[in-house]
């Protein structure tokens, strides 16, 4: 068996040693205050923060300046993601005892996070001071700098590291990079050639300095360099990259083409420096590649690393540019796979099955959003919409009721699920409820325009509130005038009111508009013109109707008995 309580007591033990530098050596902790210690620190050991905040803060009443307590109670808050208590714990311990390397350090990464910059900098500058064989503190400090625009003093800083170290790769790059910032483009070109000096058979120095020639119009220089790359080895996948980096600028397009498909096949180039060129050359609008041209970059690079699922949901945005949207939900399934959290392309790829008819994908699609973004209303929309197109009105209803109470503050959204919950109560026969519902949809969005239609209609054919049908559909024709279907809706509603005359120019320009294609609009178009005594254009009207496969349940007996028949 493990002995705890000795284990708890050697850690308190080392820490209270810590805590003792800079303190008297006289001072005594009385035993209720070890006591608490212990049991506050065991706590924090097992995990219960709770407990171990409330006994910190008790032994604090003992010992208001313990640095150790102090400093616990900073690494408690720190967990918790409240800096701001953190941040004053760290600098309660540290006015304890100033020299403290570890609270020290403590309080500089935690002003670091809180993007303090500057009280980061002076602190990590006091730890220069007190441990200055550590380098680590002089890189932090230099950081510290440069996130607080400090260029000049992280600049000094670095050389101060190089003298400690000698040349490193890592420092004269940043060295170069900050001098290329502040324009000391003399100063930025001697770090490099430095660097290629002290490495001269280093290929990715080589490259720098031949891109950073190029940059500053010494293209000879350049291309001796990239010589020596070819040189030392024609089939580094570095080497490649500086060469179509030296095409590209120089426009050679197709050569530089020719070795971007062998940087994508190089083991040498990073995946992440590939990914980053290859979106570069995509969504550049100055870009001389052409789709074909990413395509072939995409597939090579999926094959390299197919579990990259940013790539993939990349290449499939491609397929949707391309109208191949089968293959574009494809490879957004395999993407969302690996990374289900993308809910945007979960979005994407729910709506592209909607807008294709394929409902069955639909719904499997959207079962799997909601598993991962279980407090996203649209997957359910989703599930709702396909499920009515599928004429399940009984299970349409049951998700589009659970999805609607996940809408905050969008009436549009909120406008969608009443629409398509009155569109199963319709299918359901439940003509009241439905109606209700394209009631609460209008008062939420009243300026949907299908949603106007659809209402209008309903409401034409079951023969109610027709002034409030015609009211509709006249302000959705005034949203789309040309549309033949919401045409075809007015000219109905006219047509149960009885007002013939009308509805037949209203119906005629439906039926010219759709091109004489739409089965629906020439039968009610012959309908009118039977209400009208045209019993002859009627009778051929229904048979272009019946020839488009797309009529009422009445119109062979129309046809059969030569006459209007409800």
């Amino acid at each position: 068996m493990v002995n705890y309580n000795f284990i708890i007591g050697l850690v308190i033990y080392t820490i209270l040693s810590i805590n003792s530098i800079g303190q008297k050596s006289n001072s005594l902790i009385d035993s209720q205050f070890s006591k608490l210690l212990i049991k506050a620190t065991g706590a924090k050991i097992s995990g219960d923060l709770y407990t171990a905040d409330s006994l910190y803060k008790k032994c604090l009443e003992l010992n208001p300046n313990s640095g150790v307590v102090n400093f616990e109670l900073s690494g408690i808050y720190r967990s918790k993601e409240d800096l701001k208590k953190a941040i004053k714990f760290a600098e309660l311990s540290v006015e304890s005892s100033p020299k403290n390397e570890w609270y020290l350090a403590n309080l500089a990464l935690l002003y670091n996070e809180n993007k303090s910059y500057r009280k980061s900098a002076d602190v990590f500058l006091k730890l220069t001071q007190i441990k200055p064989e550590k380098i680590t503190y002089l890189f932090s400090l230099t950081e510290a700098y440069l996130a607080n625009n400090k260029i000049k003093k992280g600049l000094k800083i670095l050389n101060l590291i190089e003298d400690e170290v000698g040349i490193n790769q890592d420092i004269s790059i940043q060295k170069h990079q900050l001098y290329v910032f502040i324009n000391k483009k003399n100063k930025a070109l001697k770090e490099l050639e430095k660097l290629v000096t002290e490495f001269p058979d280093n290929i990715r120095n080589l490259g720098l300095l031949a891109e950073y020639y190029e940059s500053i119009n010494k293209k000879e220089k350049s291309i001796e360099l990239l010589q020596k790359m070819m040189n030392i080895d024609s089939t580094n996948g570095l080497v490649r990259l500086s060469m179509f980096q030296h095409y590209y600028k120089n426009g050679k397009y197709n050569k530089g083409f020719i070795e971007l498909k062998e940087v994508m096949l190089s083991l040498e180039v990073e995946e992440s420096l590939k990914q980053e060129i290859l979106i570069q050359i995509s969504y550049d609008k100055n870009s001389p590649y052409t789709l074909n041209n990413v395509n072939h970059l995409t597939k090579i690079f999926i094959e390299m690393y197919p579990k990259n699922s940013e790539i993939l949901l990349f290449y499939g945005n491609l397929k949707f540019l391309e109208n191949k949207e089968d293959s574009a939900c494809f490879f957004l399934r395999k993407a969302l796979a690996i990374n289900p959290l993308e809910y945007e392309m979960w979005a994407q790829l729910i709506s592209s099955s909607l807008s294709r008819g394929k409902y069955n994908d639909a719904i499997k699609d959207a079962e799997l959003a909601s598993e991962s973004h279980p407090n996203q209303p649209f997957p359910f929309f989703a599930i709702g919409l396909a499920l009515n197109a599928k004429e399940k009105y009984e299970k349409a209803l049951k998700k589009l009721k659970r999805g609607k109470l996940l809408v905050i503050d969008n009436n549009f959204l909120e406008s969608e699920f009443n629409s398509q919950i009155a569109d199963a109560y319709y299918g359901l026969n439940e003509i009241e409820k439905a109606f209700k519902y394209y009631e609460l949809a209008i008062e939420l969005d009243s300026n949907n325009s299908i949603l106007l239609n659809n209402y209008s209609y309903y409401l034409s054919i079951n023969k109610q509130n027709l002034d409030r049908a015609e009211n509709l559909i006249l302000k959705a024709i005034s949203i789309r005038p040309n549309s033949p279907t919401f045409l075809d809706t007015y000219g109905w509603v006219l047509f149960q009111k009885n007002d013939f005359i009308n509805a037949e120019q209203v119906l005629f320009k439906a039926v010219m508009l759709s091109d004489e294609k739409n089965g629906e609009i020439l039968e009610h178009y012959a309908d009118v013109l039977y209400k009208l005594d045209k019993r002859n254009e009627a009778i051929i009207f229904w048979e272009k109707a019946k020839i488009t496969g797309e009529y009422s349940d009445q119109l062979l007996n129309k046809i059969n008995e030569k006459k209007y028949m409800e």
